[in-house]
């Protein structure tokens, strides 16, 4: 009797153990439908036939008699071809024809490449730029963590026909004369893009780092591409209560105080003596490949002197020989040579940052300057998934539907994505790779087009769907020694 009670026991408790687990999975699916509605009602409320006619009336690209309205317009350069600026016209108008019922010729669809469509498509570019898609995943990684946006800012580039060149002025060292450049700033936090410019390929990077110093907030956390670097940003940016991690560059002069400074004889200090010039080629000297040195306060600049931080590591064999083949490559591409004094401290990496040793230690500081090359896999998606550098000779108009019409896709495609990746992360504890999260999306964008002809709840199927597959087949792969963003982050604070 007593051995047929501990079975009946055992019984029950494997139940309630079955039923709590999946009363857990059922409560984690609800929670994950929830928000993909919401995600889906806000993709709706932007991307709705109603909202676009109005943009493009605002635009004047919306006609009363026209059969190929804004909403045409959208579905031929954002959801049905990447390739507007290749295909052919006559390809785009059955391609029209057949998704969406609208028959026009390809003299007639040329036509409305016009101005007036480039500013519609800008339009809803900046307004769906402007929403709210704010998919917060890091910041639970660390209740203490000290910053609220971390913002990468970098640039990608590509070269057009020489057609163009009087409207979109190419980059040095390049045998075409015209070239488009695209400048993006996203915050790794939320997955969200917080400002982009498409423009001439000569366009210069300090000159749009200045120009996104607006936007910057009380603790966020401010990392650029050494293309940036500019020392009045930097005191911009720590004048607004911000933080920042930058290299800098080989003839940026930096001091320290000078503890013995010669005086004159009524006793005041001589300006000249107060600060001392540091040696950096002495420094590397001193340090073994792979060391880093601090030196917690120094003078930045000749006449303002930036007070920072110093942090300089001495990069690995195998770091130099890569670093050095690119110098190459870069060089040869640019026609230029490189100087001694450059070659010899390419194997130092020179940080300066207003971040406390508190907070972030000296060791920590290489790694999270290195969260930089997640903007560049965000550029690498851009040309090998959706070719946006791809373009022949057509007329302008045309050539910036095609470019506006990608940014469209890839906003969507990439805010899709952030949000995948935060709930994965948030349900799971997986970390979804972004390579393979935008090649999905990107593969879905057809069947979104449909959903959002018909209703919320269709985007919502569609999106809990894609969240599926991807929790199956799109788990990020944690190769040898290659740390990944999350990995990163974890161990910083």
């Amino acid at each position: 009797m007593p051995i047929k009670l501990r079975k009946n026991t055992q019984k029950t408790a494997k139940m309630l153990s079955f039923i709590k687990r999946e009363r857990m999975i059922f409560m984690k699916e609800k929670d994950i439908k929830k928000e993909l509605h919401i995600f889906a009602k806000e993709l709706q409320s932007k991307l709705n036939s109603e909202t676009l006619q109005m943009i493009g009336e605002k635009h004047s690209f919306s006609r009363r008699k026209s059969k190929f309205q804004t909403a045409e317009l959208v579905a031929l350069c954002v959801w049905l071809s990447q390739q507007v600026a290749t295909t052919s016209l006559t390809q785009l108008s059955s391609l029209l024809e057949v998704q969406t019922g609208i028959s026009i010729t390809a003299e007639a669809l040329n036509q409305r490449f016009n101005h007036s469509a480039v500013m519609t498509l800008k339009e809803i570019f900046s307004s769906l730029l402007s929403s709210e898609f704010k998919n917060p995943i890091f910041n639970c990684l660390n209740e203490n963590f000290p910053f609220k946006r971390l913002r990468l800012l970098d640039s990608t580039t590509f070269q057009l026909p020489d057609m163009f060149s009087s409207s979109y002025r190419g980059f040095g060292g390049s045998s075409h004369t015209a070239g488009i450049k695209i400048q993006l700033e996203y915050d790794l936090f939320n997955g969200q893009f917080l400002n982009i410019y498409a423009g001439a390929g000569s366009k210069n990077d300090k000159t749009y780092g200045s120009e996104c110093l607006e936007s910057i907030q009380k603790e966020d956390l401010c990392i650029r591409d050494l293309g940036y670097f500019d020392l009045k940003d930097l005191y911009m940016i720590e004048k607004q209560g911000a933080f920042f991690v930058s290299r800098i560059k080989l003839n940026t002069r930096i001091y320290t105080k000078n503890s013995t400074p010669k005086t004159c004889i009524n006793g005041e200090i001589k300006k000249y003596s107060m600060y001392k010039l540091l040696d950096l080629e002495a420094i590397m000297n001193k340090l073994k490949p792979g060391e880093t040195i601090e030196i917690e306060s120094v003078y930045c600049g000749n006449c303002q002197k930036l007070p920072a931080r110093l942090i300089c590591y001495r990069l690995t064999e195998e770091q130099l020989k890569n670093r050095r083949k690119k110098q190459i490559f870069t060089a040869k591409k640019k026609g230029f040579e490189l100087k001694e004094k450059s070659k010899h401290l390419s194997g130092l990496n020179v940080y300066i940052t207003n971040i406390s040793s508190e907070c972030i230690k000296k060791e920590k500081i290489h790694n999270l300057y290195s969260l930089r090359w997640q903007i560049e896999l965000l550029f690498k998606t851009w040309k090998s998934l959706f070719g946006i550098q791809h373009c022949k000779k057509i007329k302008k108009e045309r050539l910036e539907c095609h470019l506006y019409g990608q940014l469209i896709s890839i906003l969507i495609s990439s805010t899709t994505m952030f949000k995948i990746r935060k709930l994965l992360y948030e349900k799971d504890g997986e970390e979804l790779s972004e390579y393979k999260g935008i090649y999905v999306v990107k593969a879905y964008l057809t069947s979104l087009y449909e959903a959002l002809k018909k209703s919320t709840q269709r985007i919502s199927e569609i999106l809990f769907r894609l969240f599926n597959f991807l929790r199956k087949n799109g788990r990020k792969s944690h190769r040898y020694e290659k740390k990944t963003a999350i990995d990163i982050l974890s161990t910083l604070c």
